[in-house]
């Protein structure tokens, strides 16, 4: 069923209009929220910048911010992991989507994405949302979160244009993609850098929070990975090449989205009376598909309440059935980032593991809050910072001695 919405009958369905309505004051007509002709001209001029060559050559940046933020903690002091993968990620988006480091903006959009998704998750469940100028509190602070974000972006589109070259980022490449109806206009390009920002950084930050919680849940299974991290790439930056060569590791995030996916669910709308199987769907008909509810299907996962990597062997994921693991969607709707997100969760959490220990607070239980993505809440993961005996990266600024670790600087 879940492959036939997504793949056999792509055509005939499309974001349902609730979607479209709550996206569009913050993503406008981006690629995300946009259907039909538009959405496959705008595809067909974005997908070359998710070309493997391109996305390949952001992994060293992956490391290097990765050992940067962890090169700033602290022995032993208590730490909130999820604001510090969405800091992490939205530094990554800068440099990688952009060529800018966003840490000097990192507020300005954390603080405007809170109040947005806000707003969006209130919209939403509202019949009918408030329009932009509606004078509600809730609505004046998502125009005014809005609005800051859009000033960073006009500065990078202006910059751009007025440099007139392509930086090796993902944004130079829509700046300057043409086809023969010419390039995007500003108003083009503004929705589909608000897209970048939010889907290149909030869901791979949650996804990258999750997978913390499982595996510090799961401490064989911590000792199973880091010993193939230290076996393939020791105490050097982790690279492209080495991603290849930690299966174990990949096999601990395909089961991270089947256990706790950040993006928990999403919907198609009928564009026509459809017939799928043995069920019939009217027109218009919302079509809910949740990969949290498929990962948790006994049908295909056995125990599904169990943390176990080593299921995702080759052989099941032969035998697995279509349309049953779909965390970044499938079919023609299949997220663009969906490479990108992988492997920078494979660097982040390799860089972490190898050098320091994975945990949460005792006894800390996190929330499960299931809004535009699932995510633990105000009280955020917490966690203590423990250094590997003999870590690569430089310790935290609260090392008494203010020494390098035994190996090497980063």
């Amino acid at each position: 069923m879940v492959n036939a919405v997504n793949v056999t009958h792509a055509r005939d369905v499309y974001k349902p209009k609730v979607a479209k309505q709550m996206w569009k004051p913050f993503l406008g007509n981006g690629l995300v929220p946009n259907d039909g002709e538009s959405w496959k001209r705008q595809h067909k001029l974005i997908m070359p910048a998710f070309h493997k060559l391109r996305i390949d050559a952001y992994a060293s940046t992956m490391a290097e911010y990765t050992r940067d933020i962890v090169g700033e903690w602290v022995e032993g002091e208590q730490r909130d992991f999820r604001k510090d993968m969405v800091d992490l990620t939205l530094r990554i988006v800068g440099k990688t989507m952009f060529d800018t480091d966003l840490a000097h903006d990192s507020k300005t959009v954390h603080d405007a994405m809170v109040h947005i998704i806000e707003a969006l998750f209130d919209h939403a469940q509202t019949p009918i949302p408030a329009p932009r100028w509606w004078p509600s509190e809730r609505n004046r602070r998502m125009v005014g979160a809005i609005d800051a974000i859009e000033d960073v972006i006009e500065g990078l589109i202006e910059e751009r244009r007025r440099d007139g070259r392509d930086h090796g980022d993902l944004f130079s490449h829509l700046v300057f993609a043409a086809d023969e109806e010419g390039g995007m206009t500003n108003k083009q390009l503004r929705d589909e850098a608000m897209t970048l920002i939010f889907a290149g950084h909030e869901t791979t930050a949650h996804n990258l929070t999750w997978a913390w919680y499982l595996l510090a849940s799961n401490q064989d299974k911590v000792a199973k990975a880091r010993e193939e991290i230290d076996r393939t790439v020791g105490d050097r930056p982790v690279s492209i090449d080495d991603l290849n060569n930690l299966p174990y590791l990949d096999m601990c995030i395909k089961e991270s989205l089947r256990c706790l996916p950040a993006v928990w669910i999403f919907a198609r709308e009928a564009r026509k009376d459809l017939r799928l199987g043995d069920y019939f769907f009217p027109k218009g008909s919302i079509l809910a598909i949740s990969p949290l509810a498929l990962g948790k299907n006994e049908k295909y996962f056995d125990n599904p309440e169990e943390f176990r990597p080593e299921r995702w062997t080759r052989e099941f994921e032969r035998w697995l059935p279509r349309g049953a693991f779909v965390p970044f969607a499938a079919g023609p709707r299949v997220c663009l980032g969906k490479q990108f997100a992988t492997m920078e969760m494979k660097v982040v959490l390799s860089t972490l593991i190898q050098n320091v220990d994975v945990n949460v607070l005792d006894g800390f239980v996190p929330d499960i809050i299931p809004q535009i993505s699932m995510h633990p809440g105000e009280r955020g993961m917490q966690m203590r910072v423990q250094f590997r005996e003999g870590a690569p990266v430089r310790l935290g600024k609260g090392n008494k001695t203010g020494e390098m670790s035994d190996v090497h600087a980063a």
